[in-house]
């Protein structure tokens, strides 16, 4: 059953936006918004695994209306997926079509409600989120909440306000709850430019953020409609964090940085790093300094599957890390020609109990090729060789590429190699479209 306090909240996050967008009105002249309404659809082939680990099929027919009206946003996700006998999907086995049998369902046919884009003044968006970091990442990093996406639906919020919204630009903050119906993992970073009138840039570029993650249901295992389990102990974490920059020319730039973090009740660790910008080429590093019972990014892209029972299997794999140990974190990330766009990230421990992980991706550029887009997106952990750098166990993969027929139509491939969330086994998902742009 959907909480009660659900909705209060949804209703006071968007109570929130409509006031401090009333105050930014005030403040900032601006023409009548405009109402856009777009419609996408796609026919095609869904292929997912289901409860019992086989590969299943499906005709699929999606249907994505999006609305806008000013800076406010709101997007559907109504897509039918028939098997064989053309009935609608039942991937867990439960005897009912998933996702049209309950309240919950249809509230999470919501794709997204947002107001504004991530940096604005003012930011929010209740809906899916992919790759979230709070700070540098010491805390949390990349976390997504689309890890069992469609399968499992959370309707995550985003909530950002920075004091520029209120001529008071030296405070902000930015929010995340990983499931506005079922209130879980809960994250917020608040931070300061306390010298942003001083005239040397150094000073005036100085950040500070302290930054608060907690989980109060770490038992929880994914189903349509959450429930939480009663024997559940809350995970928390908090850091603090601050930036300078050492650089700032026309196309080039240096920044350092420190962070520190303590999951409450057992170890604490921190990273000084910087990352350098010259026009196509960014270089970034960290050098890592980490105590027993602690590791970074402990709410990371994984989190999701390691968080759950038997018991708290993420908090339970501290009590490997029974020593100080160093770490760094190494990557770059390139403009080739303005055709591709690289990125590559190398992060280990020396003498931990976890293997390097790595992070990369390719994609082609915006207009680079008029016909063809295309982009592959690759992560893996606890790397025991050279074997083990492509085999499917703790990776995710995303593999995209499609071919414009016409301004409005696409050809659409997507693999995706991800989680069961009925069995927290790698499983494989696949789509072909066509997609038709209105």
């Amino acid at each position: 059953m959907v909480k009660k306090s659900s909705f209060l909240i949804i209703l006071f996050f968007l109570l929130n936006c409509v006031i401090l967008y009333a105050q930014a009105e005030d403040q900032v002249p601006a023409d009548k918004p405009k109402f856009d309404f777009t419609m996408n659809l796609t026919i095609g082939l869904s292929s997912y695994e289901d409860i019992t680990q086989n590969q299943v099929a499906f005709q699929k027919l999606g249907i994505f209306p999006g609305f806008a009206y000013g800076r406010w946003g709101l997007g559907f996700d109504l897509s039918l997926e028939f098997d064989a006998d053309f009935h609608l999907r039942d991937l867990d086995h439960d005897g009912r079509p998933d996702g049209w049998t309950t309240l919950h369902d249809y509230l999470t046919k919501i794709y997204y409600l947002q107001y504004g884009v991530k940096g604005d003044p003012l930011y929010g968006r209740i809906g899916t989120f992919n790759g979230y970091t709070l700070g540098h990442g010491l805390v949390m990093n990349n976390f997504s909440n689309t890890l069992f996406y469609p399968q499992i639906i959370q309707l995550g919020l985003n909530l950002d306000a920075d004091g520029r919204l209120i001529g008071f630009p030296y405070v902000g903050f930015e929010s995340l709850v990983d499931d506005v119906l079922d209130w879980d993992i809960i994250a917020a970073r608040l931070y300061a430019r306390p010298f942003l009138d001083a005239q040397n840039p150094i000073f005036k570029g100085f950040e500070l953020g302290a930054t608060f993650v907690t989980d109060g249901d770490t038992l929880e295992l994914p189903t349509e409609v959450p429930e939480d389990n009663p024997a559940s102990e809350r995970v928390a974490e908090f850091g603090i964090d601050v930036e300078v920059p050492l650089l700032e020319k026309e196309g080039m730039s240096l920044v350092a940085y420190a962070d520190w973090a303590k999951i409450v009740e057992r170890g604490s660790g921190g990273f000084v790093g910087g990352a350098f910008t010259y026009q196509w080429l960014n270089l970034f590093g960290q050098i890592r300094f980490l105590g027993e019972e602690f590791v970074p990014a402990y709410f990371d892209s994984f989190y999701e599957r390691d968080r759950g029972a038997p018991p708290a299997v993420k908090y339970a794999s501290l009590d490997a890390y029974t020593e100080f140990y160093m770490g760094y974190m190494i990557g770059t990330e390139l403009s080739l020609f303005k055709v591709l766009k690289f990125s590559f990230q190398w992060e280990d421990g020396l003498h931990d109990v976890e293997g390097p992980r790595v992070l990369t991706g390719i994609q082609t550029a915006e207009g680079a090729l008029p016909k063809f887009i295309a982009s592959l997106v690759y992560e893996k952990k606890d790397i025991d060789g050279i074997d083990d750098f492509f085999s499917e166990g703790d990776s995710l993969l995303r593999l995209t590429a499609g071919y414009k027929i016409s301004p409005v139509t696409k050809i659409l491939f997507v693999y995706e190699r991800t989680y069961s969330p009925y069995t927290r086994d790698p499983a494989d998902r696949a789509f072909v479209d066509t997609q038709f742009s209105f």
